[in-house]
């Protein structure tokens, strides 16, 4: 075998998608670092992070045959590591009530008072799954994981103002929802 030092990114990947254990862990070794250092920015006990890491690293090895170098393959390996990160505070916050989450929404968007007293905490979830893909990704980092914009850009590999974009659109879709769902609600009270 090569120095690993020589092997190239696409030597690297053809291996791993073979399956070769020599190949995945130079493949592991050359991007732990920075993984590692993401996931320890975002959540601070070291054993918990590097949990995180391996389930991203896993995601990789399982889906690295969905990876075709359209953009960099740092950027596919931190959106990998997002999932297991947003995952793993899912996974911390089933206990929070349903309440708490849609008081933590109302605070990072303001919703307009009426419409969160009426809101169940599936509707809102309901509504976020509806989003666009990356619009809905910024939303949840944002609203109710609690990152900055700034965090959200390295996370997704995104100018910081993208997010803004994306979090403003998903404030507009949402309202648009709300607004038509309290429309729905007065038309059955009529009837």
């Amino acid at each position: 075998m090569k120095d690993n030092s020589t092997i190239s990114e696409e030597e690297l990947l053809e291996g791993c998608r073979k399956n070769k254990r020599d190949l995945q862990e130079v493949f592991y070794k050359r991007h732990f670092d920075m993984m590692y250092g993401i996931a320890k920015s975002r959540i601070h006990d070291p054993e918990e992070a590097m949990m995180v890491v391996n389930n991203a690293f896993l995601r990789a090895f399982k889906k690295i045959d969905l990876y075709h170098a359209y953009g960099s393959l740092g950027a596919w390996l931190r959106r990998l590591l997002f999932n297991a990160i947003a995952d793993y505070y899912r996974s911390r916050s089933n206990g929070k009530k349903s309440s708490e989450v849609v008081e933590h929404v109302n605070q990072r968007l303001i919703l307009n008072p009426q419409a969160l007293s009426d809101l169940y905490y599936k509707d809102l979830i309901d509504m976020v799954r509806q989003l666009p893909d990356i619009t809905r990704d910024v939303f949840t980092l944002f609203a109710i994981e609690g990152f900055s914009h700034s965090d959200i850009a390295e996370l997704l590999d995104i100018p910081e103002g993208s997010s803004k974009w994306q979090l403003h659109q998903a404030r507009k879709i949402l309202k648009a929802k709300l607004a038509q769902r309290d429309e729905m609600d007065r038309k059955l009270k009529i009837i």
